[in-house]
């Protein structure tokens, strides 16, 4: 407790709103995909795909644009991290939030599934562009010794965002608004929140000591300098493998959750699931905001431990639920795992970057969010299997499956040796984590 004190009391009121600025895209991103996956590709794929399909379309497009996007992220860090001309972050920053306009129209306007992937894959492009210049936001302005609270402020607008785009996405919908309205809505926060990072966030002197451009985009060094990274900082590489397996399990309950809900209760259960989404998402947030700067305070590995336990517990606890109370404490579960987990794994991989190398290390660090969206869609085929098969065991199955996935982060997590465990109630004395 003591420490929590000395914690809190250490960060001002001005840093405590710069963290929050400096993480603003954090909040248009989660917004914008989390209605997406969840609102409006089912219903995008339900009318350009046939609907004894629906299932491995949505897996199918979600393997693509996700398997680009492990690609093309750590490709635009890299970039970035090399960029000379001036702050290295702006450019890219600027590059995805003007692409991603028409990305949003070809997806919303494409008569056919190939144009409807050609639009979710230049959404995925364009936003992993700009999400490569974001992600180096913390470590280039945050000290180490507050990039718990910095990362806790950062998973608290993804929170709030996931609940801005989801319940605004849903409550368009269930008003009767054209998917355009829906999609303008979307667009306009992620593009906003883009313009708002341009104009918050300070400046970064490029690195002149650092690769230079050509080395950068090629993909053979990329390969080999990511590699490196992985062997030669094991903090930073079993975070990532714990975060690649925790998404892995929680991808399949955001793309099935609104089909599950019409499949077990029939069509209107969704609109009775947002009351009990919105008090998960408020408990969520309040656990975001304070799982970072605990893990400053007793250390990374307990905290991200239960969390992960949490939303493991709440991924199984969904296939088996027979009633809508049940799902909304499993949705609980899950919102409240989910979010101190990515707040806490954050501030980990953060603890162990190759100095210089922001930017192109947490693009790796992408293939365990992106890659686990990849391979996500794997679920897709299951889905329409086993409705074939045994429908009515479909989602016990999935969501079994998923929650198992999920809990082998733990397994991951036992080989971080977190030396913040042993800080002083001061906070005087952290120790370096291992690498």
């Amino acid at each position: 407790m003591r420490r929590l004190k000395h914690l809190f009391g250490s960060i001002d009121r001005d840093t405590l709103l710069f963290f929050f600025k400096i993480n603003c895209y954090g909040f248009g991103s989660m917004a914008f995909w989390s209605a997406i996956n969840t609102v409006l590709l089912p219903a995008r794929a339900a009318s350009t795909a046939p609907s004894s399909l629906e299932g491995s379309a949505i897996g199918l497009i979600s393997m693509v644009g996700l398997g680009l996007a492990v690609i093309v992220q750590p490709l635009a860090g890299r970039m970035s991290d090399a960029w000379r001309r001036s702050d290295p972050r702006r450019p890219f920053m600027l590059a995805g939030t003007v692409l991603v306009v028409p990305g949003i129209v070809l997806f919303g306007a494409a008569p056919t599934f190939v144009l409807l992937l050609a639009g979710f894959v230049l959404m995925q492009c364009a936003t992993n562009i700009a999400q490569a210049a974001f992600q180096a936001f913390i470590p280039d302005h945050v000290e180490p010794d507050q990039r718990g609270i910095a990362s806790g402020a950062k998973n608290v607008l993804t929170v709030v965002g996931a609940a801005a785009g989801l319940l605004g996405a849903q409550g368009l919908t269930t008003l009767g608004a054209p998917e355009a309205i829906v999609l303008g809505y979307l667009g306009g926060i992620i593009v906003l929140t883009g313009v708002l990072s341009l104009v918050w966030v300070p400046r970064t002197s490029p690195d002149e000591d650092g690769a230079s451009m050509a080395s950068a985009m090629s993909l053979r060094a990329l390969w080999r300098e990511s590699l490196d990274t992985l062997r030669e900082h094991a903090t930073f590489r079993w975070a990532v493998l714990a975060q690649f397996l925790f998404m892995l399990g929680i991808y399949p309950a955001q793309r099935f959750l609104l089909i599950f809900l019409r499949d077990r209760f029939g069509h209107g259960a969704e609109r009775w699931v947002s009351v009990g989404a919105v008090l998960a998402i408020l408990l969520a947030i309040v656990v975001a905001a304070g799982a970072g700067a605990l893990s400053d305070a007793v250390g990374r590995k307990p905290v991200l431990m239960i969390a992960a336990a949490l939303g493991s517990a709440g991924l199984v606890l969904i296939g088996f639920s027979l009633t809508l109370l049940l799902v909304a404490v499993a949705g609980t579960l899950i919102a409240v795992g989910f979010g101190s987990f990515l707040a806490v794994n954050w501030a980990l991989m953060n603890d162990d970057l190759p100095e210089g190398q922001a930017a192109s290390s947490l693009g790796v660090a992408n293939i365990a969010t992106a890659g686990a969206g990849a391979l996500a869609g794997i679920y897709g085929p299951i889905v329409d299997v086993l409705n074939s098969i045994m429908p009515q065991g479909t989602y016990q199955v999935t969501f079994g499956l998923a929650g198992i996935t999920a809990a082998l982060s733990i397994v991951a997590l036992r080989r971080v040796n977190d030396g913040r465990a042993q800080t002083s109630p001061a906070g005087d004395s952290r120790q370096e984590t291992n690498r």
